[in-house]
């Protein structure tokens, strides 16, 4: 009679453990997904340059990379936390400005100086963010809005070694994979290298929608006085949020200014934080694939419309008003439902 009770107990327990994990925000994706996925990544580049035009799909590959990291981290707070913050652009320059500065001027190696692009740009976010987070709406606007053009402004007419005469950063260092492998494969080393920070950063953000703390930043986003009630600080899991983007935004700065070889004031200017806005919304905000997807289509589409380059621009304005119209949730939930229904096709044939 013990014996049962124990058995039943045990089964109980572990019926209990599975229904808990079943109502929790998990999400565990299909291990043929992935390695389809990962196989198909690895292999697109060599494809890519049999093609006339490989070197140039490369590169904009590469831009998708970077600014693809800088969109999933400006979602993370925009469309996850609520936080109306326009400083990611900025945080970006911080990070770009630092390593493309240790590695022209004090001769540090570009692989070593990368590692200081995240630093700095989390330290500038904790530095705007412990002021500013404890106030909401309009006033975080302003406020990130005035960071970003303090720094346009230092990085115009600042001292000489940053500035440059409003120039910006010229012949900043390379990781050298152009005089390892030439220049075709070169490209090939730079699209491997974004590749890894694009896929660490997004299994990263993947992680968080999918756990607890996702769930908390998206509670303070809906309703901050229920989370208060759950014993949710404010303040805290923002400021967490805040540095946690900026480290990859960061990131990504470092790794364009070594590609590019050079850092121009103009990322600063208004067109591109726009551009980099309307990628958010397009894709999606507040999902995982909507700023993917998003970057992915306002990186291709003006070089798709280029043949027709005087209706280039309505052609980018028309795209938007017909998402705006018939997609207005964007287009990421569109692709999230294709991906999830090739995920589950995929995960009945391993079950057979």
């Amino acid at each position: 009679m013990i014996q049962d009770t124990a058995i039943s107990q045990s089964k109980f327990s572990d019926v209990s453990k599975r229904l808990d994990w079943a109502a929790g925000p998990w999400a565990v994706p299909s291990k043929w997904f992935v390695i389809v996925l990962v196989v198909a990544a690895l292999a697109l580049p060599w494809g890519i340059i049999q093609l006339s035009a490989g070197r140039f799909i490369l590169h904009l590959l590469i831009l998708f990379f970077a600014w693809g990291i800088v969109v999933e981290s400006w979602n993370l707070i925009l469309g996850v936390g609520g936080i109306f913050s326009f400083a990611p652009v900025a945080l970006y320059a911080v990070g770009a400005y630092t390593t493309g500065s240790l590695s022209l001027h004090l001769g540090w190696s570009p692989w070593v100086s990368i590692w200081m692009a995240p630093i700095a740009a989390t330290i500038a976010a904790l530095i705007i963010g412990l002021p500013t987070l404890r106030l909401s709406g309009p006033y975080v606007v302003l406020i990130t809005l005035a960071f970003h053009e303090l720094l346009h402004n230092f990085v115009l007419q600042g001292p000489q070694w940053i500035a440059n005469g409003g120039r910006g950063l010229l012949y900043v260092p390379k990781f050298g994979f152009e005089e390892m492998w030439g220049t075709t494969l070169g490209k090939v080393g730079y699209y491997y290298l974004g590749l890894l920070f694009f896929g660490i950063t997004s299994y990263v953000i993947w992680r968080i929608f999918h756990s607890p703390i996702g769930m908390s930043f998206r509670a303070l986003r809906d309703s901050e006085t229920y989370a208060i009630s759950r014993g949710i600080d404010p303040f805290r899991f923002k400021l967490l949020l805040f540095a946690l983007s900026a480290f990859f935004t960061g990131l990504a700065g470092g790794y364009l200014v070594h590609y590019n070889g050079a850092q121009s004031p103009y990322v600063l200017s208004f067109p591109i934080l726009i551009n980099l806005l309307a990628m958010v919304v397009l894709g999606g905000w507040g999902t995982f694939w909507g700023p993917i997807v998003g970057t992915a289509v306002l990186t291709a589409l003006p070089e798709v419309l280029r043949a027709v380059d005087v209706y280039r621009t309505m052609g980018i304005g028309l795209t938007l008003t017909l998402v705006a119209v018939f997609a207005p949730e964007g287009l990421g939930p569109l692709t999230a439902r294709g991906v999830t229904n090739l995920s589950r096709a995929l995960r009945g044939h391993q079950a057979e």
